[in-house]
């Protein structure tokens, strides 16, 4: 007996663009913009990013002063390179950095480049293998063409010496030189899906019932009505000059203009218009039911909901906190927070990592103890300001000199924390 599986369409396609030298992020080559509208367009999905991103940058450093350290001549932190980097990991799994060098291979500027400005240099091409095309507007927001000459191609991170000589001597020597792109991806030559890219379409869902909400508060829920009257001949004030040679296309009558305003700015349609040839029929307006969505609506948007909160692998008490059970006392959130920081690990270590790599080549010893730990967010803080309040003061207790065994008895007695959790944090 044989079995069938259901075709499954692949999320993205990856083909190389000879026009541009690259290889496209989704046949329109504008995979993670379009994704960026969806999710802004969803609360939920927006919320469960901005939760991603604080977890994964957690607490910041360890190293607390490394945070206030300049990158780069535009003034840019570690600590606002760490925010950047995270808020990028947390939705599309993968970051950009640029680095340049001195003359003497060490690192002197790190950027911050958006991913969804980076797109991957065809490997067929030998003008543009090995490199990276970052251009502002790849989605067409702002010019409807790509001006090739604004795309900025970027090697590939590389700190072997030998690598950087070669490529400042192709670039025709160290004034013309652009640097280097460090690329994280967690793919291998191809482009990654953004995190809750299974359930995409939700965010849409999201979106369209807001807007439906929206449609009816704004028309005052006016009940859908038909308009039956009697058949208008063409009226001079909306007879075209040119109606000889486009028959049947007119400009709006007065009534036309009243039914529209009355319908609202939102073009809510509740409002047709039928017309009779009878003569002695007399205009009436006769509202037709609709079927009753309330219920229907409800229990999509729940569901609609669950699965973005699924798709992007955040607790649900992280985002529903009010609909859960039993938060009393915060332990269900406790421990959500706890799943969280378990969950977004990897996610940290990914960052320190690169941190770690980029900075030991940098022209200056910032971190002599090479310590780049983030710091995960306390299980006793909250989003409201008494929680981020006591999350901070946990932070400078941990970081301070007074002995061990006195900050053991301050996270239990002070702040609720049993007597192995307030050990494993102070090692």
């Amino acid at each position: 007996m044989k079995t069938y599986l259901p075709q499954i369409e692949r999320r993205i396609l990856v083909r190389p663009n000879q026009t541009y030298g690259i290889l496209n992020y989704d046949l329109d080559n504008a995979y993670p913009q379009r994704m960026l509208e969806l999710v802004a367009g969803s609360p939920t999905a927006k919320d469960c990013w901005n939760k991603r991103t604080k977890f994964i940058a957690g607490n910041g450093l360890e190293q607390k002063e490394l945070g206030k350290q300049v990158m780069n001549s535009k003034g840019l932190t570690i600590a606002k390179l760490l925010k950047a980097l995270a808020t990028d990991k947390a939705l599309f799994t993968g970051f950009g950095i640029h680095v340049n060098y001195n003359a003497s291979f060490r690192i002197t500027s790190v950027s911050y480049v958006k991913f969804e400005d980076i797109r991957m240099g065809d490997s067929d091409n030998p003008e543009t293998a090995d490199k990276y095309a970052l251009y502002s507007d790849w989605g067409r927001k702002t010019w409807k063409n790509i001006m090739r000459s604004k795309i900025t191609f970027l090697d590939r991170y590389d700190p072997d010496a030998e690598v950087i000589s070669e490529q400042v001597r192709a670039a025709g020597g160290w004034e013309n030189y652009k640097g280097q792109l460090f690329y994280f991806n967690p793919e291998v030559d191809d482009y990654p899906l953004i995190e809750a890219d299974s359930v995409w379409e939700d965010f849409e869902t999201e979106a369209g019932i807001k807007i439906f909400n929206n449609r009816e508060v704004t028309t005052g829920f006016l009940p859908s009505t038909m308009l039956f009257m009697q058949s208008r001949r063409e009226e001079a004030e909306n007879t075209r000059p040119d109606a000889d040679e486009y028959a049947g296309i007119n400009i709006p009558t007065q009534l036309e203009k009243d039914l529209g305003a009355f319908q609202g700015a939102k073009s809510a349609q509740k409002i047709i218009v039928i017309e009779y040839e009878d003569e002695n029929s007399k205009p009436e307006f006769k509202a037709y039911p609709i079927q009753n969505n309330d219920k229907l609506f409800e229990t999509t948007e729940r569901s609609v909901e669950a699965r973005i909160i699924k798709g992007f692998s955040v607790p649900k008490e992280l985002i529903n906190a009010e609909k859960s059970s039993g938060l009393s006392n915060g332990s269900e959130k406790k421990q959500a927070i706890l799943e969280f920081n378990d969950n977004t690990a990897s996610d940290r270590l990914d960052l320190s990592e690169t941190l770690a790599e980029i900075f030991s080549r940098f022209y200056r010893d910032i971190n002599p103890d090479s310590n780049w730990n983030i710091i995960p967010v306390t299980a006793i803080a909250a989003d409201d300001t008494p929680g981020i309040k006591a999350g901070n003061s946990i932070n400078e207790l941990l970081q301070s000199t007074i002995p061990q065994k006195s900050k053991i008895a301050a996270l239990v007695y002070a702040y609720g924390f049993k007597q192995a959790e307030a050990e494993a944090m102070c090692p």
